[in-house]
């Protein structure tokens, strides 16, 4: 059955009952989505987004499951794969963690689906967006996504939108960027901050840049299962690049790594 027809069931890959590093700062019960629409080639978990992962669960399960483990976390967090590609099951879901408990929701997204963006973010408190290349390079986009090149306008197109409506909506906005050895740099980071953070508008809550580490997990596959971690320094290096360059702006910048996990540059 097609991703999305049925509202009381969820395709998941899994979840954790408590994560120390979906949401910045806070303690999250995790759940990941299959599926996704995008085919980036250093994606860390390749079979989830291809599909090749995952089982229908009850969303009534999923409610006790998390339930279950509230005392302990803050937030409840979605991510993928892209979880907006099962939107109406995931309001289901939100709606319900909302009305039967108290906590906090959130989720993350590859920002290519904007309407469905603006939707989820009428639930969540805090919402993550990828932003894989600087949205000036089209081309370069396309290319760290796995997508043709072609379709790298309508793509940072779509992404624009989507942290449009989350900055005008979520509380607390995350917005992420994985250097990848060989196929994103400090200087296409650095083109981020000065072209595409500068521009946005947010009235009210927190703004935060997020660089990570690229790592070649067990979910890596093909030729980036071997290309080594980002190094440390130059991620922190690269972090203190952008911090200079947004210090008149409202962004908070941090820098997640394997080693030290998520760290603010002062």
């Amino acid at each position: 059955m097609p991703i999305g027809v049925e509202d009381e069931y969820l395709v998941v890959g899994g979840w954790r009952e408590v994560s120390l590093v979906d949401v910045l700062g806070h303690v999250s019960f995790t759940l990941w989505l299959s599926g996704c629409n995008l085919k980036c080639p250093w994606c860390s978990n390749c079979d989830l987004a291809k599909g090749l992962m995952g089982k229908r669960v009850r969303i009534s399960e999923i409610v006790e499951r998390v339930k279950e483990a509230e005392t302990f976390v803050d937030y409840f967090h979605v991510t993928g794969g892209e979880p907006t590609l099962q939107l109406e099951a995931l309001k289901t879901l939100f709606s319900k963690l909302r009305g039967e408990t108290g906590l906090l929701l959130s989720f993350d997204t590859n920002g290519t689906l904007p309407s469905a963006v603006g939707e989820l973010s009428k639930y969540a408190e805090h919402v993550a967006i990828d932003i894989k290349a600087p949205l000036g390079n089209p081309a370069l986009y396309a290319r760290v996504a796995g997508v043709e090149k072609e379709a790298g306008v309508e793509l940072v197109e779509r992404v624009k939108s989507s942290i449009e409506v989350a900055a005008a909506s979520a509380h607390f906005l995350e917005l992420r960027t994985t250097l990848v050895p060989g196929l994103l740099s400090c200087r296409e980071v650095i083109q981020i901050a000065k072209e595409d953070l500068t521009s946005i508008h947010k009235t009210g809550g927190r703004l935060v840049y997020v660089l990570q580490q690229f790592v070649p997990y067990e979910g890596v596959k093909g030729d980036y299962a071997r290309v080594p971690p980002t190094p440390y320094e130059y991620l922190e290096n690269c972090a203190k690049e952008v911090a200079r360059f947004l210090r008149d702006s409202r962004f908070e910048v941090y820098f997640r790594t394997l080693e030290a996990g998520a760290k603010r540059v002062a």
